[in-house]
């Protein structure tokens, strides 16, 4: 990581998503992923990761919402993690005969598969981070959710607003259709809703998403006409 980015940090401690499914992903979550349950009552269920939390609500309409979220693994697990999700029957995506991606910028391993609601999640290891340990893998050691998609329109000027709102710049990318906005410990994925997510290729849909982060800023926008609420302090 450069050094005049040392100082910006971001953790994301919780994100809404809806969802159409929500037998099946409170099955997912709490039965076969194994995640503590929060809360729940007759409209939502929310589930810890580690030091997020992460929050179902029952959608209305006709649309079925997907949404694109990572979930941090400590550095050295990455093998365990494959075998964990394959002994609960969750298989892995797969791109070029691969299934699972090292991405040098970040200096980071992910591997991805879907949800009952069609999520494209993802496991990510940041070699960056000093987060080994020598413990058996279990849903403990999903650490927290570190990235959400925001598909948007026009993504400069998104990178532009969370900027002067939160004093977060991009990560990596090219800044045009593509900005991870943030750090290995949190960050948006801010990205063209024509531009597909890698690495299904699937087309971003854009749907309700809340978000509460700690950036060390107090403050709340909204952002893609009012869709995206982000709390931050």
């Amino acid at each position: 990581m450069s050094p005049e980015r040392e100082g910006l940090e971001m953790k994301i401690r919780e994100v809404g998503l809806l969802t159409h499914q929500m037998k099946a992903m409170k099955q997912f979550y709490g039965t076969s992923m194994e995640l503590k349950l929060e809360d729940e009552n007759t409209s939502s269920v929310s589930f810890r990761v580690g030091d997020s939390i992460l929050c179902l609500q029952e959608a209305s309409g006709q649309e079925n919402p997907f949404y694109h979220v990572a979930l941090t693994i400590p550095t050295n697990k990455l093998a365990d993690a494959k075998k964990w999700l394959h002994d609960r029957n969750v298989p892995l995506l797969s791109k070029d005969d691969k299934d699972e991606f090292y991405f040098p910028y970040w200096d980071a391993t992910a591997i991805y598969f879907y949800d009952p609601s069609g999520n494209l999640m993802e496991f990510i290891a940041h070699h960056s981070l000093d987060n080994a340990v020598e413990e058996t893998f279990d849903s403990g050691q999903l650490l927290c959710i570190s990235e959400i998609g925001l598909p948007v329109d026009d993504v400069p000027d998104t990178i532009n607003k969370m900027n002067g709102q939160y004093h977060l710049v991009p990560f990596a990318g090219d800044g045009k259709q593509f900005a991870p906005i943030g750090d290995a410990e949190g960050m948006f994925i801010v990205i063209d809703k024509a531009m597909p997510w890698f690495p299904d290729g699937r087309k971003p849909g854009v749907f309700a998403t809340e978000v509460k982060v700690e950036t060390g800023i107090n403050g709340s926008d909204q952002f893609q006409n009012g869709l995206y609420s982000i709390v931050s302090n």
